[in-house]
Parts: C-alpha cells; structure tokens; sequence
C-alpha cells in the first residue's frame, strides 16, 4: 500500500495481481515524506517509510514481529499504522480528509476464477504450505480466498476511482503513471514470479460447483470488472 504526496495517489494492493512488482517499482519513485509499507522482501532495503508511528513503541512494534503478534494493528496504543494489503476503508480513516477526498486511489483485479488458482498455486508452491485438493479448498476454507473487494470496496460502494485489468496491467500501470506524472521508465521488477512450474489453464482446475462457489463469494468484483469464466475455453 502506498500513499503518495508528491504525485497525489493512493495505491491499494490486491492479492495475484503483480502488486508486489507494482509496488517495487512506484517506490524507488516516491518521495521522501511518501507512506510505503514494507513487504518481506523489502523490508530492509530502505525504500519501505513512514508506514508506523514515530512514537518509541511504534518503532518497537515496527521492528518486532513477536510485539506485532501480541497487538493488533488497528490499536490506539500504536496508530497510526500502515500494513501491505490494507483496506482502503482503513486508509481513508487515517489520512487526512482532504488527502483521501483529492488524491487518485486506484487498485488491480484480476478475473476472480484465475485469480483463485493463482493464489492456491502460490500457497502450494511458493509458500510451500501442505494444501487439500482444490475444490475442498474452495468449498471449506472460504476466509483464505483472495477476495480482495474487502480491500477496494465499503459495503458495495467501490472507493477506487479506477480499478484496473491485470490482465494488460503494463499499459495500464504505465498509462496511470503517465497520468499522475510519474516518472516510471517502463522497468517492472519481477517479484513472486514463477512460482509454478508449468503454465496451467484455470479452467481445470474447476467442476460445476467450484466455478459457482467462485461467482458467489466473488460478485462484487466479477459485477465491477464484467468477468465471466469463459466456459467455451474450460
């Protein structure tokens, strides 16, 4: 998640969407006074600032992941408090009005159903973490999905001004850049990238009731994009 002052945007990050890469490369941009908040592989690089409070227990909590466990990061004793995939609803409780009401926020969604594959294959593969077969993943552990409208959306009020096709996300992040003045070079960094070994064709991996669980649990961002599963490609 980054809040820009120099070029006046708010950047929500979604899950599977090349957010990571996004992030890495509208960073090394930013400016000083910029809020950008730290992923694990960036976290010591020096380009992850002005994510946490400058109180002495807010720089304790930002450097102890066992603190972090023990408070949560929505608690007064260490707000203001600013984490990687944070809801735009928390954002706009943090910054101030006239920061939420004028600067451009903007997010990428990327079709629901991909989107599902790619993130279990990215539990399975690049987490390495022992997973069920798909669909009792699907059926049973619904609050592990990726459903990244809590991120963009209150209640079912979008609060992006624009959310963004990952399917063609160069052109578009690189039109967005273009728009906000920022001076990207056309260089994505490449983060959590080729996690699996072979290309797969989603549609595989669906039968008839995971593809509906996927259209109920996804609707709000499947009724804002227009994504459909596309069953002549299945």
């Amino acid at each position: 998640m980054i809040v820009s002052h120099q070029y006046k945007f708010i950047f929500i990050k979604t899950h599977k969407t090349a957010g990571s890469s996004m992030e890495v490369a509208l960073g090394r941009l930013c400016g000083p006074d910029d809020i950008i908040t730290p992923m694990e592989s960036n976290a010591d690089s020096g380009v992850p600032r002005n994510f946490h409070s400058k109180s002495l227990l807010g720089r304790i909590y930002a450097r102890s992941r066992l603190l972090r466990k023990c408070i949560d990061r929505h608690s007064g004793m260490i707000a203001p408090w600013f984490y990687e995939h944070m809801p735009a609803t928390r954002v706009r409780q943090l910054v101030p009005e006239n920061v939420w009401n004028t600067y451009h926020k903007f997010c990428f969604e990327r079709n629901s159903w991909e989107k599902v594959v790619s993130y279990y294959n990215w539990k399975k593969f690049g987490q390495d973490r022992r997973m069920p077969d798909f669909k009792t993943w699907v059926m049973t552990r619904t609050h592990r999905l990726p459903l990244d409208a809590s991120l963009y959306f209150d209640g079912e009020t979008c609060l992006m001004d624009e959310v963004l096709d990952y399917s063609d996300f160069m052109v578009s992040f690189t039109a967005v850049c273009a728009k906000l003045n920022i001076p990207f070079d056309g260089v994505m960094p490449r983060e959590k990238t080729g996690i699996v070994p072979t290309k797969v064709d989603h549609h595989r991996y669906y039968d008839q009731e995971t593809q509906l669980k996927v259209e109920t649990e996804f609707r709000r961002e499947i009724r804002i994009m227009g994504y459909t599963f596309s069953p002549e490609s299945a």
